[in-house]
């Protein structure tokens, strides 16, 4: 299991990723700021990767999280 400093040099999280940093955080809440992310970094013309598990880029949460 990755520790939170790993998780936070990684370039993009996933939902379960944030569940690791958030420990009172539900799968489904940290899906749906997976999801909000992805809305954000597509406004703002970033790159999306196309995998079977959703991936946000961390910027964007640790900006909404205050990391």
């Amino acid at each position: 299991m990755k520790s939170v400093n790993e998780i936070l040099k990684q370039v993009y999280l996933s939902a379960k990723d944030l569940t690791v940093i958030i420990p009172d955080l539900k799968i489904e809440m940290a899906r749906k700021y997976i999801n909000e992310a992805r809305t954000q970094m597509e406004i703002d013309n970033c790159f999306i990767p196309q995998t079977k598990q959703k991936l946000a880029l961390t910027k964007y949460l640790k900006k909404k999280f205050k990391f």
